[in-house]
Parts: structure tokens; sequence; C-alpha cells
């Protein structure tokens, strides 16, 4: 069990007291998502089956997109009881977003654009965006208490030109860096880095 220290902004290990390494915190937040696209594929089964119709299939789409965007922007805020209505105002914009694209999604299904297993995949596609509500949680709280973070490039990845421009190779107020997968091309695909330090 991990407990949520508001002065390093990082979780402890309750039995050990030892810090949880930012992976492991990671792995906590890809778990969540990795679980929602089960889901999300398991909606558009149900509908390829025709056990439900577009708009039910909608519905439970954004239910789902809402429950993991709130569950990992908890994880990057320390808890749901850490959530402020900023943090929560930063998920229903992504969500508004995927909202959006959940309806064009719905027409493309009503017009018999998308194959049984086209829409499948694409359902689960919409996974990855719940990543961005960690980060932008985890920027939210750490910018109000005098974090500092450097955002780098995983030179193993392929980076779109928004992520190469908001590289931050010096320490930089959290407040003045674009979390991964906001405003950018490779939205919930992002694999740049971040690391971050109080000053």
């Amino acid at each position: 069990m991990y407990r949520f220290d508001t002065q390093s902004h990082r979780y402890r290990d309750v039995e050990t007291g030892r810090f949880v390494k930012y992976a492991q915190v990671l792995e906590t937040v890809n778990s969540e998502v990795s679980r929602l696209e089960v889901r999300l594929k398991g909606h558009a089964r149900l509908l390829a089956q025709g056990k439900i119709d577009i708009a039910e299939f909608q519905t439970r789409m954004a239910l789902s997109l809402k429950e993991s965007h709130l569950r990992n922007a908890a994880i990057g805020a320390g808890g749901s009881n850490q959530l402020t209505p900023s943090h929560y105002g930063k998920v229903g914009a992504q969500l508004k977003k995927q909202y959006k694209y959940l309806y064009g999604f719905g027409q493309d299904l009503a017009e018999g654009k998308l194959t049984k297993e086209q829409a499948i995949k694409r359902a689960g596609s919409y996974a990855k965006s719940a990543r961005t509500s960690f980060f932008e949680a985890e920027f939210t709280s750490r910018g109000k208490v005098g974090f500092y973070a450097k955002r780098l490039l995983d030179a193993q990845a392929k980076h779109c030109l928004s992520c190469i421009s908001y590289q931050r190779l010096t320490w930089t107020p959290v407040q003045n860096v674009i979390p991964p997968g906001v405003d950018c091309e490779c939205g919930g695909n992002c694999r740049c880095r971040l690391v971050f330090r109080k000053v």
C-alpha cells in the first residue's frame, strides 16, 4: 500500500517507508490505460454483435473514459481527496476532446464506414488519452508548490514536431512546461520523459 507525501509530492511504501519509484507510478497509470482499452473494445464487440445500439455504445464509451481519466488524475494529484476544481477542469477539457471524437466515431459507424475489426481497434485507441489526465493533474499539483521540471525526448521513440519544441533541457517552473500528451500530435502516445525537483 502507498501513501502520498505532500511535501515531496511522491508516494511512499507504507511498509518500508521508502519512496516509490516514478517508473512504478507510471506502471500503475499504464495498467489503468490497459484495463480501459479492454473495456472500450468490449463495448465495440457488444455493438458488433448487435447487443447494443450506437447510442448505447457511445454512452458506455463516454462513461468508461470519464472513470479512467478521473482515476489517473487522482494518481497524479496524490489521491482523489487531493483533486481540486482546477484538476477537474483539466479532466473536463480532455474529456470534451474525446467526446468530440466519439461523436465522429458514432457518425462513421452509422454510415457503415467501418468494419467490425476497424471499429474495435478504433474504440481501443481512445484508452491512451487517459494518460494525459495523469500528467496534467501531476503538473497542476506540483506547480502549486514550487516544483521545476525537465521535459526530455525518449531517444528510442519517434517524436512529433510539437514535442521537439516542448523539450526543456534546463530546470523550468512546472507551470511553464507542457505536460506530455497535451497540445501535441502524439496525444496519448506521447513518449516524452519528465524529471522533477523542488527548488
